[in-house]
């Protein structure tokens, strides 16, 4: 998929995402109708010569501004097609997204008591790149190929990388080139990357000084606008009723009038001279994946291709079927493809949700796997599928018993030699000569020290020509923010995640053809 198909999508996406809307807009508009003739009836009868003037408004002023917001809505779809075009304009040209999020707008939503029916998903990114905000409708199909796009990446490329570990050719078996180590790389980060850190880390406390000044400033208005509100409560106790609803019904509006000011003439200006600050400072701290972990990557080898937005789409889930047939949300980042010692690989951080279509109303989303994500090429081709999880625990069954329920596990349980093996995995293959012929002692010892570097709950799968290698420790790696200092013992931290993800091409010896056919 390129650049010109997706773009044909998103559009395609918006035109369904504008049909819905109009089609929600009719809907809400005649139940509100419907709603507002009959409060009018009811209050109406209520109303007498010394109700206050405000609380007549009260209805004309919901109509208004529900005209108001959905004239906005109606306006900014009718022009969102061109800022497609604009966005991929600013992506051919080599502009990446930053603070992507995601979420479901469901156009009609019927409360029937604790439960919800939600109808009419759309799904959307919302994103910044190229100082513009874009909330866009896209497809969960082409969600993760879209994504690699915003991460400013040639997709192409992608594509190419993706093809080497999904297509059917043998791995040569080679002479195996060793990882650069702990100590090399902290030589590297001391002459290329320290200095960039000290200055991202002066950007950071900055930014830290902002966030504090915000909060204090956040708390000054509302303690402010609390102290204004009780002293009208107590001017209030010798007046009537009615001039003591109008007094606080009047301070309440001048309070919120007086809020609202300071936030937009105050506070906003404040924030966008202190975030040109933080810019200015030579190096932004919110810039580490880029300037920082991208080289670390290219450190190990240069051929990498690092994704920042990227990861294991919904798509490449089902293809390798290792988990059931469910409407599952996928999200993650930090993606890496490429091909070590001959081996083609992609690894990524990865978070499954699942959500019933049919919920109670404060139902959240079952969590079922959180973690680092790790796949290769095998130099077998397995008949049938087999299965390496990890024993539980009190802890472990907590953390990764719905990854667990969620995978589609062979019927037989198989019982191998070795014992310390078989205290820490349990194995599952319909055919226990292939397990037994793929499981080696040699490989389960080296599964052994895989699981004592990942210090989680690792999954192995051996499916089709595919090692599949996943960690469900609820630890989305390399994030840093405000609050993280920027250090080089962070980096070293960083480093020996990497190392741990890379060396399992070494480990299981994947480069070697071991396999005779």
């Amino acid at each position: 998929m390129n650049n010109n198909n997706i773009q044909e999508i998103l559009l395609q996406e918006h035109n369904r995402d504008k049909k819905l809307t109009f089609y929600a807009f009719a809907f809400y508009a005649i139940i509100g109708v419907l709603v507002i003739i009959a409060l009018f009836k009811m209050l109406l009868s209520n109303f007498t010569g010394t109700t206050p003037t405000y609380y007549k408004l009260i209805g004309p002023v919901i109509i208004i501004g529900f005209g108001i917001v959905v004239f906005k809505k109606i306006k900014a779809l009718n022009t969102r097609h061109l800022l497609i075009e604009q966005l991929f304009n600013n992506l051919n040209n080599g502009k990446k997204a930053s603070s992507i999020t995601q979420y479901i707008d469901y156009k009609v939503i019927l409360p029937l008591g604790r439960m919800k029916i939600k109808l009419l998903p759309v799904n959307f990114l919302t994103f910044s790149l190229a100082n513009q905000q874009y909330i866009l409708p896209v497809p969960v199909g082409i969600e993760s190929d879209f994504k690699v796009l915003l991460s400013g990446v040639n997709i192409n490329h992608v594509n190419t990388l993706k093809e080497n570990l999904y297509n059917d050719s043998k791995i040569e078996s080679s002479q195996p080139v060793a990882l650069k180590s702990i100590a090399e790389f902290k030589d590297y980060a001391n002459q290329e990357l320290t200095p960039i850190l000290e200055k991202m880390e002066k950007s950071r406390k900055k930014g830290l000084s902002f966030s504090i000044i915000a909060i204090l400033f956040s708390l000054l208005v509302v303690v402010g606008f609390l102290v204004l509100n009780y002293k009208t409560i107590s001017n209030a106790e010798n007046t009537t009723t009615e001039t003591y609803g109008s007094s606080v019904f009047m301070y309440y509006i001048i309070g919120f009038g007086i809020l609202f000011a300071l936030i937009y003439l105050v506070y906003m200006p404040m924030m966008k001279k202190k975030y040109q600050q933080v810019g200015d400072s030579g190096e932004n701290y919110t810039s580490f994946k880029e300037r920082i972990l991208k080289q670390m990557i290219s450190f190990i080898n240069p051929s990498f291709q690092y994704v920042e937005h990227g990861y294991i789409g919904k798509k490449e889930l089902e293809e390798i079927a290792i988990l059931k047939d469910k409407n599952y949300d996928i999200t993650g980042n930090d993606q890496i493809l490429g091909s070590h010692n001959g081996v083609p690989f992609q690894y990524c951080d990865l978070h499954i949700t699942y959500m019933p279509s049919i919920r109670l109303e404060h139902q959240s989303a079952e969590e079922i796997f959180s973690g680092q994500f790790f796949m290769a090429k095998f130099n077998k081709t397995f008949n049938t599928q087999i299965v390496v999880s990890p024993k539980t625990g009190v802890s472990g069954f907590i953390t990764s018993n719905s990854f667990s329920a969620n995978i589609i596990q062979p019927s037989n349980k198989i019982m191998l030699e070795d014992p310390e093996f078989t205290k820490m995995f349990d194995v599952y293959a319909d055919d226990q000569i292939e397990a037994r012929y793929v499981l080696t002692p040699s490989t389960m010892q080296n599964i052994k020290d895989i699981a004592v570097k990942a210090k989680g709950n690792l999954f192995l799968f051996f499916t089709n020509n595919k090692i599949i290698v996943a960690n469900n420790n609820r630890e989305n790696k390399f994030e840093t923010g405000v609050t993280t200092k920027l250090k080089p013992e962070l980096l070293t931290s960083f480093y020996e995640d990497l190392y741990k993800q890379f060396s399992i091409i070494d480990d299981l010896k994947l480069n070697i053809n071991i396999w005779k056919q």
